[in-house]
Protein backbone atom coordinates (compact mmCIF):
# COMPACT_ATOMS: atom_id res chain seq x y z
CA UNK A 1 0.00 0.00 0.00
CA UNK A 2 1.88 3.58 -1.14
CA UNK A 3 2.43 5.82 1.54
CA UNK A 4 -0.85 8.38 0.27
CA UNK A 5 -3.30 5.97 0.22
CA UNK A 6 -2.09 4.78 3.99
CA UNK A 7 -2.11 8.32 5.41
CA UNK A 8 -5.92 8.75 3.84
CA UNK A 9 -7.21 5.35 5.58
CA UNK A 10 -5.27 6.69 9.22
CA UNK A 11 -7.12 9.77 8.44
CA UNK A 12 -10.54 8.19 7.95
CA UNK A 13 -9.79 6.22 10.62
CA UNK A 14 -8.72 9.24 13.50
CA UNK A 15 -11.69 10.87 11.92
CA UNK A 16 -13.99 7.81 13.37
CA UNK A 17 -12.63 7.57 16.41
CA UNK A 18 -13.11 11.33 17.17
CA UNK A 19 -16.68 11.23 15.92
CA UNK A 20 -17.04 7.65 18.09
CA UNK A 21 -15.93 9.85 20.97
CA UNK A 22 -17.83 12.54 20.60
CA UNK A 23 -20.58 10.53 20.47
CA UNK A 24 -19.99 9.24 23.74
CA UNK A 25 -19.57 12.37 25.64
CA UNK A 26 -21.89 12.66 28.81
CA UNK A 27 -24.73 14.52 28.37
CA UNK A 28 -26.17 16.83 31.49
CA UNK A 29 -30.10 16.33 32.30
CA UNK A 30 -31.99 17.75 35.47
CA UNK A 31 -34.93 16.73 35.98
CA UNK A 32 -37.05 18.79 37.68
CA UNK A 33 -40.11 17.24 39.31
CA UNK A 34 -43.62 18.50 40.51
CA UNK A 35 -42.76 17.44 44.42
CA UNK A 36 -40.67 15.33 47.07
CA UNK A 37 -43.68 14.18 49.51
CA UNK A 38 -45.35 11.91 47.01
CA UNK A 39 -45.30 8.17 45.87
CA UNK A 40 -45.75 9.07 42.51
CA UNK A 41 -42.43 10.72 41.97
CA UNK A 42 -40.57 8.12 44.07
CA UNK A 43 -41.75 5.61 41.31
CA UNK A 44 -41.15 7.96 38.66
CA UNK A 45 -37.52 8.05 39.92
CA UNK A 46 -36.78 4.56 39.82
CA UNK A 47 -37.69 4.55 35.76
CA UNK A 48 -35.66 7.91 35.59
CA UNK A 49 -32.16 6.00 37.60
CA UNK A 50 -32.75 2.67 35.13
CA UNK A 51 -32.97 4.85 31.94
CA UNK A 52 -29.81 6.74 33.17
CA UNK A 53 -27.59 3.22 34.07
CA UNK A 54 -29.02 1.88 30.68
CA UNK A 55 -27.54 4.54 28.76
CA UNK A 56 -24.48 4.76 30.17
CA UNK A 57 -23.55 8.33 29.39
CA UNK A 58 -25.81 10.65 31.22
CA UNK A 59 -25.33 12.75 34.28
CA UNK A 60 -28.43 13.19 36.18
CA UNK A 61 -29.80 15.95 38.79
CA UNK A 62 -32.67 16.03 40.50
CA UNK A 63 -34.24 18.30 42.35
CA UNK A 64 -37.65 19.69 43.44
CA UNK A 65 -39.86 21.76 45.62
CA UNK A 66 -41.17 19.77 48.65
CA UNK A 67 -44.92 20.32 47.51
CA UNK A 68 -46.46 20.50 44.12
CA UNK A 69 -48.34 23.82 44.81
CA UNK A 70 -44.72 25.73 44.97
CA UNK A 71 -44.57 27.08 42.03
CA UNK A 72 -42.28 29.58 43.07
CA UNK A 73 -39.81 27.30 44.39
CA UNK A 74 -39.80 25.25 40.96
CA UNK A 75 -39.58 28.64 39.13
CA UNK A 76 -36.01 29.23 40.96
CA UNK A 77 -35.09 25.67 40.17
CA UNK A 78 -35.68 26.26 36.64
CA UNK A 79 -33.60 29.41 36.88
CA UNK A 80 -30.19 27.49 38.92
CA UNK A 81 -29.92 25.57 36.32
CA UNK A 82 -30.32 27.68 33.28
CA UNK A 83 -26.71 28.18 32.73
CA UNK A 84 -24.11 26.68 30.41
CA UNK A 85 -23.58 23.19 30.65
CA UNK A 86 -26.98 21.87 31.07
CA UNK A 87 -28.00 19.97 27.74
CA UNK A 88 -31.14 19.43 28.83
CA UNK A 89 -34.20 19.63 31.58
CA UNK A 90 -36.84 17.03 31.93
CA UNK A 91 -39.63 19.05 33.97
CA UNK A 92 -43.05 18.16 35.47
CA UNK A 93 -44.60 21.73 35.55
CA UNK A 94 -46.50 22.66 38.51
CA UNK A 95 -48.39 24.99 36.54
CA UNK A 96 -48.59 25.11 32.57
CA UNK A 97 -48.70 29.25 32.74
CA UNK A 98 -46.65 30.53 35.34
CA UNK A 99 -43.43 27.76 34.15
CA UNK A 100 -43.69 29.71 30.76
CA UNK A 101 -41.38 32.74 31.17
CA UNK A 102 -38.43 30.71 32.83
CA UNK A 103 -38.77 27.64 30.17
CA UNK A 104 -38.58 30.21 27.63
CA UNK A 105 -35.07 31.98 29.23
CA UNK A 106 -33.93 28.02 29.18
CA UNK A 107 -34.74 27.73 25.83
CA UNK A 108 -33.10 30.43 24.52
CA UNK A 109 -30.25 29.55 25.74
CA UNK A 110 -30.26 26.18 23.83
CA UNK A 111 -31.29 24.18 26.20
CA UNK A 112 -33.52 21.16 25.36
CA UNK A 113 -36.96 20.95 27.28
CA UNK A 114 -39.06 18.35 27.90
CA UNK A 115 -42.23 17.82 29.43
CA UNK A 116 -43.28 14.90 32.02
CA UNK A 117 -46.75 14.04 33.41
CA UNK A 118 -48.26 17.50 32.88
CA UNK A 119 -47.47 20.19 29.50
CA UNK A 120 -47.00 23.51 29.73
CA UNK A 121 -48.04 26.46 27.63
CA UNK A 122 -47.14 27.79 24.45
CA UNK A 123 -45.50 24.43 23.24
CA UNK A 124 -41.90 24.73 24.42
CA UNK A 125 -41.53 21.98 25.18
CA UNK A 126 -39.94 19.30 22.46
CA UNK A 127 -41.54 16.00 23.72
CA UNK A 128 -44.23 15.87 25.92
CA UNK A 129 -44.31 12.33 27.79
CA UNK A 130 -47.48 11.90 29.99
CA UNK A 131 -50.41 9.73 30.58
CA UNK A 132 -53.20 10.21 28.57
CA UNK A 133 -55.11 12.39 31.35
CA UNK A 134 -58.38 12.78 29.59
CA UNK A 135 -58.61 9.16 28.75
CA UNK A 136 -57.58 8.41 32.51
CA UNK A 137 -60.54 10.98 34.05
CA UNK A 138 -62.90 9.58 31.28
CA UNK A 139 -62.95 6.01 32.85
CA UNK A 140 -62.96 7.46 36.22
CA UNK A 141 -65.96 8.85 35.08
CA UNK A 142 -67.36 5.78 33.52
CA UNK A 143 -66.72 3.59 36.45
CA UNK A 144 -68.54 5.57 39.23
CA UNK A 145 -71.86 6.20 36.86
CA UNK A 146 -71.86 2.23 36.45
CA UNK A 147 -71.54 1.95 40.62
CA UNK A 148 -74.30 4.34 40.97
CA UNK A 149 -76.44 3.13 38.21
CA UNK A 150 -75.82 5.68 35.72
CA UNK A 151 -78.13 8.43 38.09
CA UNK A 152 -77.48 10.40 41.38
CA UNK A 153 -75.15 13.42 42.79
CA UNK A 154 -71.49 13.30 43.04
CA UNK A 155 -68.72 15.64 43.91
CA UNK A 156 -64.71 16.08 42.64
CA UNK A 157 -61.58 17.32 44.22
CA UNK A 158 -58.88 19.01 42.27
CA UNK A 159 -55.55 19.26 43.92
CA UNK A 160 -53.85 23.21 42.72
CA UNK A 161 -55.31 25.14 39.94
CA UNK A 162 -53.09 25.05 36.54
CA UNK A 163 -51.95 21.45 36.71
CA UNK A 164 -52.08 20.50 33.10
CA UNK A 165 -52.33 16.71 33.97
CA UNK A 166 -55.31 16.86 36.60
CA UNK A 167 -56.64 19.61 34.96
CA UNK A 168 -57.13 17.49 31.98
CA UNK A 169 -58.53 14.56 34.51
CA UNK A 170 -61.16 17.04 35.82
CA UNK A 171 -62.39 17.32 31.98
CA UNK A 172 -62.37 14.20 30.69
CA UNK A 173 -65.03 13.67 34.13
CA UNK A 174 -66.88 16.18 33.59
CA UNK A 175 -67.08 15.61 29.44
CA UNK A 176 -68.44 12.18 30.17
CA UNK A 177 -70.81 12.65 32.92
CA UNK A 178 -72.95 15.32 30.65
CA UNK A 179 -72.24 12.97 27.50
CA UNK A 180 -72.91 9.47 28.85
CA UNK A 181 -74.10 10.41 32.14
CA UNK A 182 -76.66 12.93 32.32
CA UNK A 183 -78.57 12.18 34.96
CA UNK A 184 -75.85 12.40 37.23
CA UNK A 185 -74.70 16.10 38.63
CA UNK A 186 -71.77 17.28 39.46
CA UNK A 187 -72.91 19.26 42.32
CA UNK A 188 -69.08 20.43 43.74
CA UNK A 189 -65.68 20.95 41.90
CA UNK A 190 -63.41 22.06 44.96
CA UNK A 191 -59.30 22.43 44.39
CA UNK A 192 -58.10 20.77 47.59
CA UNK A 193 -54.68 21.83 47.01
CA UNK A 194 -51.32 20.27 47.05
CA UNK A 195 -50.52 18.52 50.07
CA UNK A 196 -52.49 15.70 51.86
CA UNK A 197 -53.45 17.77 54.75
CA UNK A 198 -54.39 20.88 52.36
CA UNK A 199 -57.09 18.21 50.53
CA UNK A 200 -58.04 16.46 53.85
CA UNK A 201 -59.05 19.93 55.00
CA UNK A 202 -61.17 20.82 51.65
CA UNK A 203 -62.37 17.34 51.57
CA UNK A 204 -63.74 17.32 55.00
CA UNK A 205 -65.49 20.93 54.24
CA UNK A 206 -67.26 19.16 50.91
CA UNK A 207 -68.45 16.81 52.54
CA UNK A 208 -70.20 18.89 55.16
CA UNK A 209 -71.34 21.36 52.70
CA UNK A 210 -72.94 18.83 50.49
CA UNK A 211 -74.07 15.49 53.36
CA UNK A 212 -76.66 14.21 50.21
CA UNK A 213 -73.68 12.93 47.55
CA UNK A 214 -73.52 9.35 46.42
CA UNK A 215 -70.39 9.63 45.14
CA UNK A 216 -66.67 11.47 44.82
CA UNK A 217 -63.70 11.01 42.61
CA UNK A 218 -60.26 12.53 43.24
CA UNK A 219 -57.81 13.73 41.12
CA UNK A 220 -54.62 12.55 41.91
CA UNK A 221 -52.53 10.76 44.60
CA UNK A 222 -52.62 13.60 47.16
CA UNK A 223 -56.23 14.40 46.86
CA UNK A 224 -57.56 10.55 46.52
CA UNK A 225 -55.40 10.12 50.32
CA UNK A 226 -56.94 13.63 51.64
CA UNK A 227 -60.80 12.83 51.00
CA UNK A 228 -59.73 8.85 51.81
CA UNK A 229 -58.84 9.81 55.51
CA UNK A 230 -62.16 12.96 55.43
CA UNK A 231 -64.31 9.90 54.65
CA UNK A 232 -62.91 7.78 57.43
CA UNK A 233 -63.11 11.28 59.52
CA UNK A 234 -66.96 11.42 58.91
CA UNK A 235 -67.52 8.05 59.44
CA UNK A 236 -68.55 7.69 55.54
CA UNK A 237 -65.86 4.92 54.43
CA UNK A 238 -67.70 2.81 52.05
CA UNK A 239 -70.84 4.46 52.01
CA UNK A 240 -69.95 6.84 49.12
CA UNK A 241 -68.55 5.70 45.62
CA UNK A 242 -65.36 7.20 45.83
CA UNK A 243 -63.01 6.62 42.28
CA UNK A 244 -59.33 8.26 42.71
CA UNK A 245 -56.35 8.55 41.13
CA UNK A 246 -52.79 7.10 41.44
CA UNK A 247 -51.92 4.50 44.26
CA UNK A 248 -49.80 4.20 47.58
CA UNK A 249 -49.94 1.42 49.89
CA UNK A 250 -52.59 3.58 52.19
CA UNK A 251 -54.38 3.83 49.06
CA UNK A 252 -54.42 0.16 48.26
CA UNK A 253 -55.36 -0.56 51.62
CA UNK A 254 -58.61 1.10 51.68
CA UNK A 255 -59.35 -0.59 47.83
CA UNK A 256 -58.98 -3.65 49.72
CA UNK A 257 -61.49 -2.74 52.12
CA UNK A 258 -63.81 -1.35 49.80
CA UNK A 259 -63.52 2.12 50.94
CA UNK A 260 -61.72 3.07 47.42
CA UNK A 261 -64.18 1.47 44.75
CA UNK A 262 -61.49 2.07 41.97
CA UNK A 263 -57.97 3.77 41.39
CA UNK A 264 -57.33 5.09 37.95
CA UNK A 265 -53.29 4.05 37.89
CA UNK A 266 -50.33 5.58 35.83
CA UNK A 267 -47.26 4.07 34.89
CA UNK A 268 -44.84 6.78 36.45
CA UNK A 269 -41.60 4.32 36.33
CA UNK A 270 -42.97 3.76 32.42
CA UNK A 271 -42.95 7.47 32.30
CA UNK A 272 -39.57 8.60 34.05
CA UNK A 273 -38.09 6.00 31.34
CA UNK A 274 -39.23 7.30 28.65
CA UNK A 275 -38.84 10.80 29.62
CA UNK A 276 -35.15 10.50 30.06
CA UNK A 277 -34.87 8.72 26.50
CA UNK A 278 -36.62 11.66 25.33
CA UNK A 279 -34.09 13.87 27.09
CA UNK A 280 -30.96 12.08 26.19
CA UNK A 281 -32.10 12.24 22.25
CA UNK A 282 -32.99 15.71 22.52
CA UNK A 283 -29.55 16.53 24.44
CA UNK A 284 -27.85 14.58 21.55
CA UNK A 285 -29.82 16.24 18.77
CA UNK A 286 -31.27 13.11 17.58
CA UNK A 287 -34.29 13.56 15.00
CA UNK A 288 -37.66 13.40 17.26
CA UNK A 289 -40.43 11.19 16.14
CA UNK A 290 -42.87 11.73 18.15
CA UNK A 291 -44.10 14.99 20.05
CA UNK A 292 -46.25 13.38 22.66
CA UNK A 293 -45.70 10.13 23.95
CA UNK A 294 -48.48 8.69 25.92
CA UNK A 295 -47.88 6.02 28.53
CA UNK A 296 -50.21 3.78 30.23
CA UNK A 297 -53.34 4.07 32.62
CA UNK A 298 -55.02 1.09 33.82
CA UNK A 299 -58.00 0.88 36.36
CA UNK A 300 -57.45 -1.08 39.50
CA UNK A 301 -60.27 -2.61 41.81
CA UNK A 302 -60.77 -4.94 44.61
CA UNK A 303 -61.32 -7.27 41.95
CA UNK A 304 -58.66 -7.20 39.53
CA UNK A 305 -55.66 -5.88 42.34
CA UNK A 306 -54.60 -9.51 42.62
CA UNK A 307 -54.28 -10.56 38.92
CA UNK A 308 -50.74 -11.09 37.86
CA UNK A 309 -50.90 -8.08 35.23
CA UNK A 310 -51.91 -5.74 38.15
CA UNK A 311 -49.37 -7.18 40.78
CA UNK A 312 -46.34 -6.95 37.66
CA UNK A 313 -47.87 -2.93 37.58
CA UNK A 314 -47.95 -2.27 41.27
CA UNK A 315 -44.58 -3.82 42.30
CA UNK A 316 -42.65 -1.69 39.48
CA UNK A 317 -41.78 -0.04 43.16
CA UNK A 318 -40.25 -3.61 44.08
Amino acid sequence: MNLFFRSVLVGCWLLALCTARAAEKDVNIVFIPKSSDQVFWELMRIGVDKAVKDDGQIKLTWRGPEHNDDTDSQIKIVQLYTKPGVDAILIAPTDRARLVESVQKAVALGIQVIAVDSGLDGNLHLNFVTSDNYAGGQLAAKTLAGLLQHRGKVAMLRTVAGSASTDERARGFVDYLKEKAPKITLVADVYGGGSIGKARHSATQLLAAHPGIDGVFAVNESSTDGMLRALRDKGLAGKLRFIGFDSTDFLLTGLEQQEIHGLVIQNPTQMGYKGIQAAAAAARNQAIQTRTIFTDITLVTRANYKTPDIQKLMCSRC
